[in-house]
This record gives structure tokens, sequence and C-alpha cells, in this order.
């Protein structure tokens, strides 16, 4: 049975397999750019008329004043709220609302708010991605039960995926560019609002998307290549953070260093996986939620529940516009709702639940909303001991029209009960992203590290 599965289908027990499927036909890869769109989800829109079907680049053309390197005109500018959902009314839109989304409207009934506007399904990628995504379709396998990928590159392995797990591969091993550098901030507000942003400069070698690797093997079992030096508060400013992350990480673990100012060397980390509190997060962050979700997903059992049309932040333009100071972005509690635009999706739905035997001190059950037309995990409801919701998390889908390439380049955390959150990849005020930046592969390295640190 293959899984370009209608709306609301259950399908469980394919979604608990963890590998052994083979890659799909040539003929089912033909559907690509036809019935479905190149990156995978359905072309056409739902029979309600409440999701149009894939435009592509169509509906935000990068003709907005848009000068290159700069911050992004929102395209959609125009566009009023069809409604607004609150504590108050939530019960009238219970099916198209995530699990997190109605625990924090539950959470914040006086504050938090969803303006749900016209869905625009305007995210497109390079013609080259395209390609490397149908090549994958037919080639794409996973292997060491379902803890490692081959036979794809470039982008989303399984754009017609089979299990539950290879929706997750997807996300994890999506295409975000070939190199990007950027400045961005991190802030942790406390019960009160108050904040200290932590900002960085960060440069990223998506090894797994370099148009030279033309196999999986090829990459030596490295997915992409991270370098960060804070700059901001001035009790981290000079802490610099090299990270090798990898592909099979049962098999191999990624591999860290850190240079801290005070100690004056490159010192190669250990145990930064799974659980392991996020630095400045004030624990509300752990290293598996980084982009969402990263990392080894071999501690969870894996499920598919179908697809399902939710409410999810998109064309978030707003969120990272020039003209908001992080003031105006971070408030109590939770986000500024004024700036972020939900809009209606067709989600694939997936459940992960702790094996026997396995570990998490916060998650215990994960449900995660991944959009259809990107692959990225858009909102999440992560679950506790007692199994209710400990955190819930959100990632924005940003479209880079001029690229075309789109991105949850931003994403926060919630901690329900506790009312505080932890935001990440803010740039407002900041440099836009740059998506040819002058740096190689040697970038990469301790040696790097060491010469940012002691600049």
């Amino acid at each position: 049975m293959r899984l370009a599965c209608a709306l609301g289908v259950v399908v469980g027990l394919l979604g608990a397999a963890q590998s052994g499927f083979a890659e799909v036909s040539e003929k089912e890869a033909m559907r690509l750019g036809a019935d479905l769109t190149p990156y995978g989800a359905e072309k056409a829109g739902n029979a309600a008329g409440t999701i149009p079907a894939w435009e592509g680049l169509a509906s935000a053309p990068p003709a907005l004043g848009y000068t290159p390197g700069g911050h992004h005109p929102d395209p959609f500018a125009a566009d009023k709220p069809l409604y607004s959902i609150t504590a108050a009314n939530m019960a009238q839109y219970d099916a198209v609302l995530t699990e997190g989304h109605k625990a924090m409207l539950a959470a914040h009934p006086d504050t938090y708010k969803m303006d749900v506007y016209p869905t625009r399904r305007s995210c497109a990628y390079p013609q080259h991605v395209y390609d490397a995504v149908k090549r994958n379709a037919v080639n794409g396998k996973m292997i060491n039960d379902g803890n490692s990928v081959t036979g794809a590159t470039m982008g989303p392995p399984f754009s017609i995926p089979q299990s539950a797990r290879e929706v997750v591969w997807n996300h994890e091993l999506n295409y975000r560019g070939f190199k990007t550098e950027r400045v961005a901030l991190n802030a942790a507000p406390t019960k009160s609002g108050d904040f200290t942003p932590e900002i960085s400069h960060r440069r990223n070698y998506y090894y797994w998307s370099d148009p030279a690797i033309t196999s999986t093997e090829a990459l030596g079992n490295i997915v992409y290549f991270a370098l960060n030096d804070t700059t901001s508060p001035p009790s981290m400013a000079g802490t610099v953070f090299l990270l090798h992350y990898t592909l099979d990480q049962v098999a191999e673990d990624r591999k860290p260093w850190n240079y801290k100012p005070g100690e004056r060397k490159v010192k190669r980390l250990s145990g930064l996986q799974y659980d392991t509190p996020v630095n400045g997060s004030d624990g509300i962050r752990s290293i598996d939620n980084y982009q969402v979700f990263n990392g080894g997903g071999d501690r969870y059992d894996w499920e598919l529940l179908g697809k399902q049309e939710k409410l999810i932040a998109y064309n978030t333009y707003r969120l990272a516009a020039r003209e908001n100071q992080y003031k105006d972005v971070l408030h109590k509690g939770h986000l500024n709702q004024d700036l972020i635009r939900f809009e209606l999706h067709r989600t694939w739905v997936v459940e992960g639940k702790l094996k026997a035997g396995k570990s998490h001190s916060v998650v215990h059950r994960r449900k995660f909303y991944f959009d259809e037309d990107t692959w990225f995990i858009a909102a999440t409801a992560l679950y506790g001991p007692d199994d209710k919701i400990a955190r819930a998390q959100e990632g924005f889908i940003f479209n880079f029209y001029d690229q075309p390439l789109c991105l949850a380049d931003t994403d926060v955390i919630y901690d329900v009960p506790g009312g505080v959150y932890h935001a990440i990849g803010l740039r407002n005020q900041e440099q836009e992203i740059n998506f040819n930046p002058d740096f190689g592969r040697e970038m990469f390295t301790t040696e790097s590290v060491r010469r940012i640190g002691t600049r």
C-alpha cells in the first residue's frame, strides 16, 4: 500500500515499521510534478476550497522592492484575517487546531490568539533540488533499523513516504540551501517577560545538499557542519561552537567542540544528544528540540496518523520584519500573536512513543505536524510522563522567494505548564540570511574555532 494517502486516513500499521521498505518504482515517481508537486505534496486543493491548489512561486514574485541581501517584503501584506481563534471560541475550530495550540489557548486565555489568513501555497525550490527529490524517491531507503538512509542526497529522501519514520527523515534531511551565514537572536523570557538576548554569528554547510556529493556513501556519515560564535551577552561573548552532525547517530554520535574565552582551549564535548538541556534556554529546550526535531529517532516507536488539515504558522514575514524590535516580538508568556499569520494546510501527522526501556527526561510522547509542501515540522505537542502536554513548539515557515526556498529557520518552544518559552533564530534587527557566503568546508575545523575564539 502506497501512502499518497487521502485526508484523514489512518495508517498506523505502516507507520510502526521502521525499515525494510524498498524504494518506490519509476512509474510512481513520475507522479512528482504531475498529481503531486515536485516535493511530494498533493497538488490539488481540498474539496471545501479552503486549501488552494499548489501555486509554487506564482503568488509570491520577488518583485516587491526587494533588495538582494535585505529583508523580504511581505507579498501578502494586503491579506486580511478570515477569523481569529481565542480560548472563548476554540471549541468551534477544534478539528483544525493542533493539540499544542489547544494547550496554549487554554493556558493563556486572555492573551493567546490565532489570526487565520487565506492559505497561500507559495513554497517552491530550485529545479536541481526537484531533480534530486525525484531520484531520491526511486533510490532512497532506510537502513540500520531505520536509523540511517542510503541512496539519497540534496533534499527529502522519501517524497512518497511509506512509513512514519520516512516522514521524520524528510524533515531531518530537508533542503535548507547549501551554505548559509547569518546573525540570529535567541531568548528565554522570564515569567515577567524580561529577557537577555543571546546573539550569535552562525555559519552552516549543508554537506547533504552539496552539489558535488552524488551518493550517500560519499558523505562519510556527515549531514552538515555548523559553526557559531556568540557575540552577546558579555558573559557568553567569545564562545565558539563547532558541530559535525552525523547521519546515523546510533552508529556514531554527532561531533561537537567548544571554545570558552576563560578556558582558552578547544574542547571536544560529549553527551550532546536527545534530552541534553540547551544552554541559555533555562531548561526549556533539549538538544533534540533544535530545528523542532533533530538527532537520533531510535528512542521512539513512530506511527503515521495520516493527513489532517491543521492551522499552522505560514508566510511569517511580519514576525521577521525589520521594523519590529525584539521587545515587540517577545511578550510575556508567549510571542506577540499579532505578528503571526496562521493558515490552513494539509499536514502529515506522526506520533512517537517512547520505547520500553528507553528514557527521556521531558518528552515521553511526541506528536508532529509536518507541512505537506515543505516537509518541515510546523507544530508539535510534546507529552511528559503523565501524558499531559509539557511542551508545545512551532516552526515558522518563511518563503525566501528570491532563492526560491522555504525554511522554518525560526522556532519557539513553550513550557506550557510553566508559562515560559525559548525562541531561537530571530533576525528582525540582524542581517538577512546569506545563501551564498564565501567559505568552504575548511571553515568547519577545530583550527577555525581556535582562530575565531582568540582573535
